[in-house]
C-alpha cells in the first residue's frame, strides 16, 4: 500500500499551470451556468415554498457571513492539496457535475425564500452584502454552497489524517450552518446540497480516476491546445477543428475523436517540417526520431507528437491504415528535403508529390469515417486537391523556400530578369502568368472530370465527404483565386461560358 501523500504542498511549475487552468475553467463554467440559471428563473412569476415551521425561530446572525464566504478559501486550498492535474480532475469534474445538476433543479424547482427582509449595518454589512450577492436569485435548491463545501471536505479527507478530517468536516458543517444563520437558505436546500455532494463524489471520483479516462482526457487536452495553435496561425485550421468537434456531438463521435487526433498529429508534423513550429535541431532529424519511436512501438517519448501518433495508430485498428500514416509522413518529409536543399522540381515530379500527399491523407480520412469510397475512386479530385493546395499557399511556400513552381517555369522567369521565389515578381512575367493561367485551365478540367467520377459513385457511403471537398475546391477556383489574381477573372468567364 502506497503511503498517503502530504496534505498540502507546492505544486511543480508545469503542474501548477495545469491545475490553475482547470480551476479557472471551472470558475468560468460556474459563472456561466449558475448565472444563466439565475437569469432564466428571473422570468418566473412565483416560486416554491420549502420552509419548515420551526425555521422561523432560527436567528439572523450577520457575522456568520464571514463563514459563508470562507467557502471560496476552502475551494482554493484544492490548488495545494491536488498538486497534479490527474489529482485535480476528480475534484474539478465533481464540482462541474454538481453545478450542472443544480442548475437543472433551479430551473425545475425555483424556490421562494420565506425569510423576512434583512438589513445589516455596522462592521458586518460589507461581508454580508458580499455573501448575499454570491447567492443570486432563486438558486436555492440545492445549496451549492453546501454541496461545494461538503465535496471539498470529502475530497480532502482522503489525504488528511484524523485531525485534518475533523477540521474539514467541521468547516463544511459551519458553512452549512451559516447558510441558515444568515437566512440565505432553508434546511431543505442544505440537506439537498449535502446529498448532492455525497452522491456526486461517490460516483465521479472512482470513475474519473481510471487510467483510461485520464489518458483520454490528456489526449483531448493536447488536441484542444494544438487546434488553438493551428487556428492562431490560420483561421481555416480553426474551422476544421470546429467541424471535428461538432461531430463529437453526433452518432459519429468515435470517428470524430480519431479524426481529431489524426488531424492534430499530421498538422503538427507538417508545421514542424514547414518551420512553423520550432524544434530542437533539424526538423528532418525530429521526424526521423518520431517515425522510429512510432514504428518500434517503444512508447518512451512523452511529447505531444509521439503521444498523438501512438493514439492515432492504436485507434486506427487496421495495418493498412497505419502503413498509410507512415507513408504520408515520409511523403511530407520530402517537402522539407526540398526546402533544405533548395530543390526545384519538374512539373511531373511536383504533381506526383501533391497527388501522393492528398491520396494518402484523404484515404486516411475516408477510412476513419468508415466510408465505402477511397481516393483512388476519384483520381481527378486528388489532382484538384494538389492544385488547390499549391495555389492557396503559393506566396507563403515560396517565401519559406518550398518551390512548387516547375523548374522550367522558374528558368523562364529568370530569363525575363525576375526572381521566381517572389510571387509578385513571378506573376509580373509572361512566363509566370502563362503558367498560372495554364494551371487554372487545368484545374477546370480536373473539376469537371472529378464531377463525373463522383457521379459514378452515387449511393456509396462517404460520397458526401468527397462532394464537400469538390465544392470547396470549386469555390476556390471560381471566387477566391480570381480575387487574389484579377487577371484570371477573364479566364474564369471564358471557362464557365464554354462549360
Amino acid at each position: 500500500m502506497s503511503p498517503r501523500p502530504a496534505l498540502f504542498g507546492w505544486p511543480r511549475r508545469e503542474e501548477r499551470a495545469l491545475t490553475a487552468a482547470m480551476a479557472t475553467g471551472f470558475a468560468l463554467f460556474f459563472v456561466a451556468v449558475y448565472g444563466g440559471a439565475s437569469w432564466l428563473t428571473g422570468f418566473y412569476t412565483e416560486g416554491l415554498r420549502v420552509e419548515l415551521p420551526f425555521e422561523r425561530h432560527i436567528p439572523f446572525i450577520p457575522s456568520w457571513a464571514l463563514v459563508y464566504v470562507s467557502m471560496d478559501v476552502l475551494l482554493l486550498l484544492s490548488l495545494f492539496v491536488f498538486r497534479t492535474w490527474r489529482d485535480m480532475v476528480p475534484f474539478a469534474l465533481a464540482l462541474c457535475v454538481e453545478t450542472a445538476l443544480a442548475a437543472v433543479c433551479f430551473l425545475l424547482f425555483p424556490v421562494e425564500v420565506a425569510w423576512p427582509p434583512r438589513a445589516v449595518e455596522g462592521s458586518w454589512a460589507g461581508v454580508f452584502q458580499l455573501a448575499d450577492t454570491l447567492n443570486l436569485e432563486r438558486n436555492y435548491l440545492p445549496s451549492l454552497h453546501v454541496a461545494f463545501a461538503c465535496t471539498a471536505a470529502l475530497a480532502y479527507a482522503e489525504r488528511a489524517g484524523v485531525l485534518g478530517r475533523a477540521v474539514f468536516g467541521l468547516w463544511a458543517l459551519a458553512i452549512a450552518a451559516s447558510t441558515l444563520l444568515i437566512h440565505e437558505h432553508h434546511l431543505v436546500d442544505v440537506v439537498a446540497g449535502a446529498l448532492l455532494a455525497w452522491g456526486t463524489w461517490r460516483w465521479v471520483a472512482p470513475w474519473s480516476r481510471r487510467a483510461a479516462f485520464l489518458e483520454s482526457l490528456r489526449v483531448e487536452a493536447l488536441c484542444a491546445r494544438e487546434s488553438y495553435r493551428f487556428a492562431r496561425r490560420h483561421l481555416r485550421y480553426g474551422l476544421i477543428a470546429l467541424v471535428l468537434y461538432r461531430y463529437t456531438l453526433s452518432r459519429w463521435w468515435r470517428e470524430a475523436r480519431v479524426a481529431r487526433v489524426g488531424f492534430c498529429f499530421l498538422q503538427l508534423v507538417d508545421d514542424v517540417l514547414d518551420g512553423d513550429r520550432a524544434v530542437d535541431g533539424e526538423p528532418l532529424d525530429w521526424v526521423d526520431a518520431l517515425l522510429l519511436e512510432l514504428e518500434s512501438g517503444r512508447g518512451e517519448d512523452p511529447g505531444t507528437a509521439a503521444t498523438l501518433g501512438r493514439v492515432l495508430l492504436e485507434r486506427l485498428g487496421d495495418d493498412a491504415a497505419r502503413a498509410q500514416v507512415f507513408a504520408l509522413v515520409r511523403t511530407m518529409r520530402k517537402d522539407r528535403e526540398r526546402v533544405k536543399d533548395g530543390q526545384w522540381w519538374s512539373a511531373e515530379a511536383l504533381r506526383a508529390q501533391q497527388h501522393d500527399t492528398f491520396r494518402l491523407s484523404v484515404d486516411l480520412m475516408l477510412h476513419v469515417a468508415g466510408a465505402g469510397v477511397r481516393a483512388e475512386d476519384a483520381p481527378a479530385l486528388m489532382e484538384a486537391f494538389g492544385w488547390c493546395s499549391v495555389m492557396r499557399d503559393l506566396r507563403e511556400d515560396l517565401a519559406q523556400g518550398l518551390y512548387n513552381v516547375p523548374e522550367g517555369v522558374a528558368a523562364a522567369v529568370r530569363g525575363e530578369g525576375a526572381d521566381p521565389t517572389r510571387l509578385d515578381a513571378l506573376l509580373g512575367t509572361e512566363a509566370g502568368r502563362a503558367w498560372m493561367t495554364a494551371e487554372y485551365v487545368r484545374a477546370r478540367a480536373l473539376l469537371e472530370d472529378s464531377a463525373g467520377q463522383l457521379a459514378a459513385l452515387e449511393g456509396r457511403p462517404g460520397l458526401a465527404l468527397l462532394r464537400l471537398f469538390h465544392r470547396s475546391i470549386e469555390s476556390f477556383w471560381r471566387k477566391r483565386l480570381p480575387r487574389r489574381h484579377p487577371f484570371l477573372a477573364d479566364v474564369t468567364a471564358r471557362q464557365l461560358q464554354g462549360a
